[in-house]
């Protein structure tokens, strides 16, 4: 078994055993910042409707409709262009047209676009050999004579065997992937490695001296118009290259349209239409039927002649379809992978449908309809006159909708009101606020949560969840009927912004309990934290009404999910080889394993992982207040939770 499998496994075995804070090899250091508001210099694609540009509003309309309503895309964010204009755009609830997102790896073909950058001033070639860059000494000489050049990083088809898995267990990078062996003569076959990206990107350093991110900001970003960007480095400051990049949607799409315009923007030449046109054909096939080829770092399609895909895992592409001068642009957080799911599916299905024109297609009043429908569809998905974000047909899931019966206004008041100033203590302190997902791509891992409390303003109604971990107190705002609210949090320096939706609501053994829906407004995933309040019996509320008391739980449960969820990170894993069947010792480790039911135990622990249990039972120095229907302190009082009640349960 290779070094960096083990070492993926021993960190899966933290995360699984609950090991918080200092669980990597690799020195964290705090990167990600808040979102920049100050826009000054960006610049705009032009807005145009479907029909000026030859496209029926109708079928914008459907694209949106068909992708926001199944429930496994998980849209953030769409954007249609066609003719450099933007014809379609929505932020679904509760996200932000305006606000910079996640590609994953969809910045690798970004990275593409550096190295054709370097080429065009002369610095490198494309068959220049990797030893030649870097120098040929040391133990790096068995390396060197496979003959790595350039143009096996961006195909893909360097067979280095440190990959995605590396970045876990070494600072170094660039020094690993240097003197790892290879699986198969380079150039001769196609494997997906981020590593080969972040090397391109280490090209680019080692040439001009200064990070991949720097050289391009005056190259790429800044002729677009592309002013509030950050891209991540390794511990080594050397610009990640296959993911860590945070852009605008829209700014995205101009990445796309560069290639559109065959490397002009605004009639400038950016980058040679020479490089574009190569970059942009399969130069090696994958064995993929959707995506059966690869260029310089990005996908071919077969979904319409001389398509391809700007593509970054969980939803977050560019689809550029040259035949018919358009694009499609996400945002999301669903589990799609290398453009294999319900997601990239369902785009290029129905764009491989699309029937355009040349030229506008007359205003009549069948088509002003057809306009005003698409208006429609989009004001109620963003949502913006209420800024609410309750998400039809039940949340996620329609099959799960959530039960409000018999919560009146005034009992959840008077729950809010009673949960006042009470914290809990929790039971185990190895589970983090964050997605687990975030804490890995980050390396930034939580200290586990110590405690969960309640804060009612009186003033004004506002009600916050206090969580500590470590010794730091997240105090963030819930959002109720419809209503977001917006938290910035910071987790060991870096500042993320969240968007709560919460309810209360009674479940099935009558319990009442908090839902809270947590949105990185920034990221690809979400965190979804049930709080189970009092026993399993039926809350017989009215009747606390009526005899005018109630007061807090002495024992709450909470009940964590993560979107995407489990599957999502085993797909992950079984893609990097991880958890399949292999060959040699450590095959036969892993067969055995298998054979005796431990891989599905361990896939069983990578969901329980996914979808903790905690427990919190009241601060003992806290006394808990009793109140009565009208806000007044009791003195005696039947409480929603007995001291020994068993309070979790499956939601």
């Amino acid at each position: 078994m290779a070094k960096s499998e083990l070492e993926v496994i021993q960190l899966l075995m933290k995360l699984i055993g609950h090991k918080t804070g200092e669980i990597s090899k690799v020195t964290y250091t705090p990167q990600k910042m808040a979102f920049p508001m100050d826009s000054e210099g960006e610049t705009h694609l032009p807005r145009s409707t479907p029909e000026e540009q030859g496209v029926d509003s109708a079928f914008i309309e459907k694209l949106f409709k068909s992708l926001y309503e199944n429930n496994s895309c998980h849209m953030h964010k769409i954007m249609a262009v066609r003719n450099g204009h933007v014809i379609g755009e929505c932020a679904f609830k509760p996200f932000d047209m305006d606000y910079w997102h996640v590609t994953h790896s969809m910045c690798k073909s970004v990275t593409g676009m550096a190295i054709g950058l370097l080429i065009y001033e002369g610095k490198i070639k494309l068959d220049d050999k990797v030893e030649d860059i870097f120098g040929r000494t040391g133990p790096l000489q068995y390396f060197f004579s496979k003959g790595l050049t350039v143009r096996h990083l961006l195909t893909m088809s360097s067979g280095v065997e440190f990959n995605e898995a590396g970045s876990v267990y070494s600072n170094d990078w660039r020094k690993q992937f240097l003197e790892s062996q290879t699986k198969f003569t380079p150039g001769s076959a196609f494997e997906y490695n981020s590593m080969n990206s972040y090397m391109l990107s280490a090209i680019v350093t080692e040439v001009t001296g200064e990070s991949m991110f720097d050289y391009l900001k005056p190259r790429l970003f800044e002729p677009l118009g592309i002013k509030r960007a950050f891209w991540e480095s390794c511990p080594q400051n050397i610009t990640k290259g296959g993911w860590g990049l945070y852009l605008r949607i829209e700014d995205m799409a101009k990445l796309g349209q560069l290639y559109l315009n065959n490397g002009k923007y605004d009639g400038k030449e950016i980058l040679p239409e020479e490089w574009v046109r190569d970059a942009t054909s399969m130069q090696i096939a994958t064995g993929e039927v959707t995506s059966p080829g690869y260029g310089f770092q990005l996908w071919n399609s077969s979904s319409r002649l001389g398509a391809y895909t700007f593509n970054g895992m969980l939803g977050q592409n560019v689809y550029v379809f040259p035949d018919i001068n358009m694009m499609v642009v996400t945002n999301a957080g669903n589990e799609d992978l290398f453009q294999k799911g319900n997601m990239s599916g369902t785009v290029h299905k129905l764009m491989s449908e699309a029937e355009v024109s040349d030229e506008p297609i007359p205003i009549t009043k069948e088509v002003l309809a057809k306009q005003n429908s698409l208006k429609e569809f989009i004001r109620s998905a963003e949502d913006h006159p209420e800024c609410r974000t309750s998400i039809a047909g039940g949340g996620w899931n329609k099959k799960k909708k959530r039960s409000t019966y018999g919560m009146s206004p005034k009992f959840r008041y008077l729950l809010m009101k009673c949960l006042d100033g009470v914290s809990y203590d929790m039971d185990d302190e190895g589970v983090g606020f964050m997605p687990l997902l975030v804490q890995v791509m980050h390396n930034n891992y939580t200290d586990g949560i110590k405690s969960v409390g309640f804060k009612l303003d009186g003033r004004t109604g506002a009600f916050f969840l206090l969580i500590k971990e470590g010794d730091t107190t997240h105090e963030i705002k819930c959002g109720f009927d419809g209503y977001r609210a917006v938290t910035d949090i910071d987790e060991h320096g870096e500042i993320y912004t969240i968007s709560v939706v919460s309810e209360f609501s009674i479940d099935e053994y009558g319990r009442p309990v908090l839902r809270n829906e947590f949105y990185l407004m920034e990221d690809s995933t979400a965190r979804v934290m049930n709080i189970y309040l009092g026993k399993r019996e039926p809350l017989q509320h009215d009747t606390c009404f009526a005899f005018g008391k109630v007061k807090p739980p002495k024992n709450i449960g909470i009940r964590f999910d993560e979107i995407p969820g489990s599957g999502m990170l085993v797909d992950i894993l079984n893609q990097f080889g991880h958890l399949d069947v292999g060959k040699g010792m450590s095959g036969f480790v892993i067969n055995r394993l298998s054979d005796y039911g431990a891989i599905d135990a361990l896939i069983l622990a990578i969901r329980d992982t996914v979808r903790p249990k905690l427990h919190g039972r009241i601060h003992d120095k806290q006394e808990p207040l009793e109140y009565d229907s009208n806000g007044g302190t009791l003195t005696d009082t039947e409480a929603f939770a007995d001291e020994d009640d068993a309070i979790m349960e499956d939601d």
